[in-house]
């Protein structure tokens, strides 16, 4: 559920003309893809969210054992949809300095980041690529599902997040086969390999991490960065799709609310690929709602239905999460 912030109330008032437009555009919109008054929004979207967790079976001690340890320093409530898993009810920090977590038994995570690697489905003895992977939270979450018996490849396309993701990988005791540093609108003419499942955790304007509170949370958003990042997440998941198997899975995610960042990519990879299917995503996640088929005048495709969108809320981020086939046909396109 939402949570009420008790703000000054001349607060707005002392809000620069430019910015204050630049707000109610930015509640506007949100409020049209969510179907809410802007100001429920901004309700939603004022405050941090409350964190969650994910014990690691791959650090070696059973989970049940990490499980009491932490039960012990604080409160926590599990999540139902997704194993070795639990919203942090109590003090946060009890856990982040805690022995676990230093030993890597227990990764820190927003609940919604864990939608995407259940939604890939992966499974023991795949080739799976994580295209954006840093800074490794998802990628460890795979290799937790499969046992570490993937052949796993991680890639990032931002050089300074490797460090990040070399340390994550590394503490959580995730089996690699490779980590590369290449462009993900430009991957299938760097990688040459084609696989099972592939994660596109794609870089966007992060519109659900907003916290409105802040007086600097709007300060890089605007209509013309979205339609940016659209263009660059069309040729990401155009360039993932072609890497991927007939009969292999793609997952594609943001934490934006935008639709040009989330349906519309989706949009033109269904209708340039007719061997892309939209598969319904069978997780029983509260406050969730299906992918939009129509915004501002244009029509989407019908099974973007299917998709994800996360309203946010307590320890949900608002997040956007669409599962993608590619049927078999595809081996004689």
């Amino acid at each position: 559920m939402a949570r009420a912030v008790h703000r000054p109330r001349d607060s707005l008032s002392r809000r620069h003309p430019a910015e204050a437009r630049r707000r109610d555009r930015f509640l506007a919109r949100a409020a049209a893809v969510w179907g809410m008054r802007p100001q429920e929004v901004e309700l939603r979207l004022t405050g941090e969210r409350r964190s969650s967790l994910r014990l690691n079976p791959l650090a070696g001690r059973p989970v049940e054992a990490v499980l009491g340890e932490l039960r012990a320093l604080t409160e926590l409530e599990p999540i139902p949809w997704c194993a070795d898993a639990f919203h942090i009810v109590g003090d946060k920090r009890a856990i982040t300095e805690s022995a676990p977590h230093a030993a890597g038994e227990v990764y820190v995570m927003n609940a919604s980041s864990l939608i995407p690697g259940l939604a890939l489905d992966p499974r023991p003895g795949q080739d799976i690529l994580d295209v954006c992977s840093a800074p490794g939270g998802k990628a460890a979450h795979i290799a937790a599902l499969t046992g570490n018996a993937a052949r796993l490849t991680v890639n990032d396309g931002i050089k300074g997040r490797l460090k990040k993701l070399s340390e994550v990988i590394d503490l959580l005791n995730v089996n690699i086969v490779e980590m590369t540093n290449h462009p993900g609108q430009y991957l299938d003419k760097f990688v040459e390999a084609d696989f099972d499942r592939i994660l596109l955790d794609a870089q966007c304007s992060g519109e659900g991490m907003a916290d409105l509170s802040r007086a600097d949370a709007l300060k890089f958003w605007s209509p013309e960065r979205i339609e940016q990042m659209s263009r660059l997440q069309q040729r990401m998941l155009v360039a993932a799709f072609k890497r991927l198997r007939p009969g292999g899975i793609l997952v594609y995610s943001t934490c934006t609310i935008a639709p040009e960042e989330n349906e519309a990519p989706l949009d033109h990879l269904l209708r340039h690929n007719p061997d892309a299917r939209v598969e319904p995503i069978d997780l029983a996640i509260p406050e969730v709602m299906p992918g939009l088929a129509r915004w501002e005048n244009r029509d989407y495709h019908p099974d973007l239905r299917h998709a994800l969108r996360v309203v946010p809320s307590t320890f949900m981020e608002s997040f956007f999460v669409c599962r993608i086939r590619k049927t078999e046909q595809g081996a004689d396109a």
